[in-house]
């Protein structure tokens, strides 16, 4: 039995207006909880009648993703077979005119280096940093199999901090996020 380690950027978070108001968290609560896990700027609003979603803007993506991911990838240790299906990924998206198109590649998990993956997870908010759960689509561009990690939480925080430290002026690195499913 193991996890998964999952790296990529915050494409989507939904967070149920319900467990909002059962929890007696103000948006201002929620909005900074936000703010304390991504950069919000790079985040529009498409709420529901029952969920507050907030979605990575699709001009970012389509403008930043190519170059982000081709950063991305120098930093893993790549054998000939990865670094192929890196390059064929890198390809596929630059062959992309619309962020829509970006995103049904993913869908497909036809490429290696970049899929979406739905999971729950949890959101520090108030002043007590009590959790919240939220779901979030991940738009990963790395995956590594079958790790045992007692205290994960900081060790992914420091690779979130590193990935977006290394790719400082792109502004989708204020959407990565990394957790364990």
């Amino acid at each position: 039995m193991g996890q998964y380690l999952y790296i990529g950027l915050c494409y989507k978070v939904k967070i149920s207006r319900k467990l909002i108001a059962d929890h007696k968290i103000s948006e201002s609560e929620l909005l900074q909880g936000m703010t304390n896990m991504l950069d919000c700027i790079l985040y529009s609003r498409q709420d529901t009648e029952n969920e507050l979603v907030f979605v990575l803007n699709h001009e970012e993506i389509k403008q930043n993703l190519s170059e982000f991911l081709a950063k991305q990838i120098q930093f893993f240790k790549q054998s000939k077979f990865n670094s192929e299906h890196a390059q064929r990924t890198l390809n596929a998206i630059d062959k992309c005119a619309t962020a829509a198109e970006i995103l049904e590649i993913a869908n497909t998990k036809n490429v290696r280096n970049l899929q979406i993956l739905d999971l729950p997870d949890s959101l520090r908010v108030g002043r007590w940093n009590n959790y919240l759960e939220i779901h979030i689509s991940l738009l990963t561009f790395e995956t590594v199999g079958k790790i045992f990690m007692e205290e994960y939480k900081d060790f992914l925080t420091y690779l979130v901090n590193l990935i977006r430290c290394t790719s400082e002026g792109n502004p989708l690195a204020g959407a990565v996020y990394a957790t364990i499913s």
